[in-house]
């Protein structure tokens, strides 16, 4: 079953919770292929389209991709903290009521936030990508939680939630706008 085809409980399924370098590499290649997908949908659409919300209840575009920008921020901390201190703490912050309230990604033009989106994900890929099999077990322990979280499984959930969120985004915009 080829990525393009591949459903969200398809994909949670493939990527157990132990590393391998094959699902290291399906790991690498959604969370490479995000953003290019992200910006894929969002072609085509007008300013007012993608800032819309997209259904009774739902985000925006727009609002969908500041979500992924702070879940992707949130999830990128616990890994650099895991590959570069010894036995790392990682305070709960939630990434919307938190993170977001406080970011107000919103207040920035769509381009700016594809750009911030990419740039980031280039520098997460540019850690990942170099890292040992060791280094993918590095952990961190997140504030109330008695298990750590390695490296693999902080990416690995990354991974998951935005392909469940691209996945969510292409059936929306095919039933509304498009």
């Amino acid at each position: 079953m080829s990525e393009e085809m591949m459903t969200k409980a398809a994909l949670h399924k493939r990527l157990a919770r132990s590393p391998s370098s094959e699902r290291i590499e399906l790991v690498l290649d959604v969370l490479g292929a995000t953003p290019a997908k992200l910006q894929d949908l969002a072609d085509g659409l007008s300013k007012e389209a993608l800032t819309r919300p997209l259904g009774e209840g739902e985000r925006s575009f727009k609002r969908d991709l500041t979500h992924l920008i702070y879940c992707a921020e949130r999830g990128a901390i616990p890994i650099y903290y895991a590959l570069t201190a010894e036995q790392p703490f990682m305070p709960r912050i939630h990434a919307e009521r938190q993170w977001g309230k406080l970011l107000r990604y919103e207040a920035f033009d769509m381009p700016d936030l594809f750009t911030y989106f990419s740039f980031n994900r280039r520098a997460l890929l540019n850690v990942l990508n170099g890292l040992t099999p060791r280094q993918w077990e590095r952990a961190v322990r997140p504030e109330g939680k008695k298990r750590k979280e390695s490296v693999y499984y902080t990416a690995r959930g990354l991974c998951v939630h935005e392909y469940g969120h691209l996945e969510d985004l292409a059936k929306k915009l095919d039933a509304v706008i498009r």
